[in-house]
């Protein structure tokens, strides 16, 4: 059976989910936030790996969590236009 965090536990969590993500601990951040589903904490993460780490498959991933559809929508049209790309090559 899944544990329901009560509105203090969750508030504590993220605190300590911003503190690891303000020390640079992305893993531990991340973790805290998925738990909680902390939208701002998980978009945070998102664009960390998106404009810090050049990793949009594991951004989209977090911005998936967060139900972030602005960033989500960038991300899948601009994998589409690589993957029309790559297909239009190959038929080179």
């Amino acid at each position: 059976m899944e544990k329901v965090l009560t509105p203090k536990e969750r508030i504590v969590l993220i605190r300590k989910g911003n503190e690891f993500l303000n020390k640079g601990d992305i893993e531990k951040a991340s973790k805290i936030f998925v738990t909680t589903s902390y939208k701002d904490g998980l978009i945070r993460i998102g664009d960390y790996y998106y404009f810090d780490k050049k990793n949009p498959f594991k951004a989209l991933h977090f911005y998936l969590e967060a139900k972030y559809e602005k960033r989500i929508r960038e991300l899948t049209e601009r994998m589409a236009i690589i993957l029309k790309k790559w297909i239009n090559e190959d038929k080179k």
